[in-house]
């Protein structure tokens, strides 16, 4: 920072580089926590966006707490919780990067400018992360039966009629019904499922009714902060998902290759490329459309259903947080809604058994009082089938 120091400045804050300076160090700080560029990227977008509300760096007076508080208000509108804490988050760390005595911010905008920068994101306005889950309620919920059901069971009569028709489209629809099976049946993301290969598929020796296709290794799982992608094994549980991805990759996808190698793409498009997340997207709300689900539904919903079918047919918890990879099981539950039919079999289970505790116990007292009377009542000399009153 030294080099900063034999500036000259003729209007207080605002020449010689300095903001941009500000900026390429706090790039560096993060780049040298090993932050993917998109992350890097969206939290300076963020900065230069209070930047430019306040018409202000953050050393001169009009960065204050009163800027950040009607900078929240402006971003408030359309944008949820966690979306808000997110923003406050990076203005937060930036501002650390900034006061930290080690990069020596603070003394080089008091000699340049005569005021340095002070922290003014605090938790008193600050938007408050007091549960796990502040996303929309409406947006990543598990389908019900009924949903998904008309989610898939529009998607063959649609190919049949544009094979019929003649429609070039009709390939790509076949591998949607691929994908998003493989996204429902194996609880995937939408960069998990973009990015998988044909050699990700694995045999599991338990599993030999599945063949190459019992267990699905996923090399892009969501990475924590300046870690690679986690990676995890998906164990195949569900014989109808195997025979359709099974059947997509002898009879589908050898078509996308009919006139060029094959580079184990899982889902190619007619561009001889990966499928992008974006087209992820986009494919899953034209079936979302065609099949009259709502429009706040996104791919993501099918792994909040495959967690939510898994509990419901029993599965241990412990065993679905393995196999969606999550962390810990509170995480699990969020994804989980137990259809009304589920609640109203186990409830009537538990009533069941209920009833049949409380009939064992009735007729273990009748039989006890029937030894009580046999041994009150018994005569001397009287045969042992008169000794019970009638």
């Amino acid at each position: 920072m030294s080099h900063l120091k034999e500036d000259h400045n003729p209007t207080p804050g605002r020449t010689f580089g300095v903001p941009n300076k500000a900026l390429l160090g706090f790039r560096e700080h993060q780049k040298a926590r090993n932050l993917q560029d998109t992350t890097v990227n969206g939290r300076e977008s963020v900065i230069r966006q209070v930047q430019a509300v306040a018409d202000a760096y953050p050393w001169e007076p009009a960065w204050n707490a009163a800027l950040f508080d009607r900078w929240m208000s402006l971003c408030a509108p359309g944008n949820t919780s966690g979306t808000l804490g997110s923003k406050a988050r990076v203005l937060r760390l930036y501002l650390e990067y900034l006061t930290n005595p080690a990069y020596q911010w603070q003394e080089v905008c008091l000699n340049l400018f005569g005021t340095f920068p002070a922290q003014v994101v605090r938790d008193l306005n600050a938007v408050r992360h007091s549960q796990d889950y502040v996303g929309r309620p409406n947006r990543n919920r598990p389908l019900t039966r009924q949903e998904i059901k008309r989610f898939f069971s529009q998607m063959d009569p649609e190919i049949k009629r544009m094979q019929a028709a003649g429609h070039k489209g009709a390939l790509a629809a076949a591998r949607d019904v691929a994908m998003f099976t493989t996204a429902y049946a194996w609880g995937l993301r939408r960069r998990e499922t973009a990015r998988l290969e044909t050699h990700d598929w694995r045999r599991q020796a338990k599993l030999p009714e599945f063949g190459d296709l019992a267990g699905l290794s996923v090399r892009w799982g969501k990475a924590s902060a300046g870690q690679p992608p986690r990676r995890r094994t998906v164990v195949s549980v569900w014989p109808w998902a195997v025979a359709t991805v099974r059947f997509y990759l002898d009879h589908v996808r050898p078509q996308f290759y009919l006139d060029r190698p094959d580079d184990g793409v899982m889902f190619p498009t007619e561009r001889h490329e990966s499928i992008s997340e974006r087209s992820v997207n986009a494919r899953f709300a034209t079936w979302r459309d065609r099949a009259s689900l709502s429009a706040e539904l996104d791919p993501h919903c099918l792994r909040h259903t495959y967690v939510t079918r898994l509990i419901e047919s029993g599965y241990d918890t412990q065993f679905v947080t393995e196999q969606v990879g999550h962390s810990h099981a509170a995480t699990t539950a969020i994804y989980t809604a137990l259809s009304s039919d589920y609640k109203n079999l186990k409830v009537r289970e538990f009533l069941d058994a209920q009833e049949e505790k409380m009939l064992h116990q009735a007729f273990a007292r009748a039989d006890a009082e029937a030894q009580m009377e046999d041994e009150f009542e018994e005569v001397p000399g009287e045969p042992r089938s008169n000794r019970r009153r009638a």
